[in-house]
């Protein structure tokens, strides 16, 4: 893992960087699946600045909460220790739910069916999770419990974030492969699906019960853990699950 690298003396965050690409690569395919889909991509792109800034507080809102043991005396730092933080940790449920505040605004604003954009949604999710994980993976934000597996990976930089120094279960990796995979799988049925909303909602589905069933493997813990035996990411994934699930359960009825 390499949560930081230097060229031509400037140090680049490997997980920033990541993200920064991820973010572009979600808008991109947001775009080109718009198109694809027969969509208004203005919806997004024209509200992009609105989702960066909900996706960033809430994101950095919820990582602070969830590791409330180590960011308690943050506010008394100040305000901008919240906003310029070296760290680069974020929270997945806090930009999931972050970009929803947005959409769901927008959505009411202009008496718009979620149905209707959530395929492309969740197929630029995927896409952009691909390299967003992996750029969890070598910035050290997301990684395993300790494993003798042959696919336990071994952490020698001396920056890195893990808190083991044995071979850990390559979750980031893990992610990364899954998302591939389901954006690959879910974007070929699109193809010969003409049921809007189905493959957005089967998707969110597939990922919150892999999201859920991996955390077990998570070699972090946050207060929510400590508290509930489940951490912010299972408890956000219970969450999308019987939210998507009850729309999914429309589709059903329709039909």
């Amino acid at each position: 893992m390499y949560p930081q690298i230097e060229i031509l003396g400037i140090t680049i965050y490997t997980f920033g960087l990541a993200l920064s690409i991820s973010f572009l690569l979600f808008f991109f395919m947001l775009y080109k699946l718009s198109e694809k889909f027969g969509i208004n991509a203005n919806f997004f792109m024209g509200n992009v600045l609105w989702f960066f800034l909900s996706m960033f507080v809430f994101s950095r809102f919820f990582y602070i909460i969830a590791e409330w043991r180590d960011f308690q005396f943050l506010w008394s730092q100040g305000i901008l220790n919240f906003l310029l933080m070296s760290d680069y940790n974020f929270s997945l449920m806090g930009g999931i739910l972050g970009f929803m505040v947005v959409l769901l605004f927008q959505l009411k604003k202009f008496k718009i069916s979620a149905r209707k954009y959530v395929d492309a949604i969740v197929l630029s999710f995927l896409f952009a999770a691909i390299v967003g994980f992996i750029g969890a993976f070598f910035g050290g934000q997301i990684y395993g419990r300790p494993t003798d597996s042959f696919i336990g990976i071994t952490v020698t930089n001396d920056n890195s974030h893990t808190s083991y120094a044995s071979p850990m279960f390559p979750l980031a990796l893990l992610y990364s492969i899954v998302s591939f995979f389901l954006f690959f799988c879910l974007y070929l049925i699109r193809k010969f699906t003409k049921i809007e909303g189905l493959v957005g909602y089967v998707g969110i589905l597939l990922f919150s019960i892999i999201l859920f069933s991996a955390e077990f493997y998570s070699g972090g813990s946050d207060i929510f853990e400590a508290y509930t035996f489940f951490n912010l990411n299972q408890i956000g994934a219970v969450f999308l699950f019987f939210l998507w699930a009850r729309w999914l359960y429309k589709i059903y009825k329709e039909g």
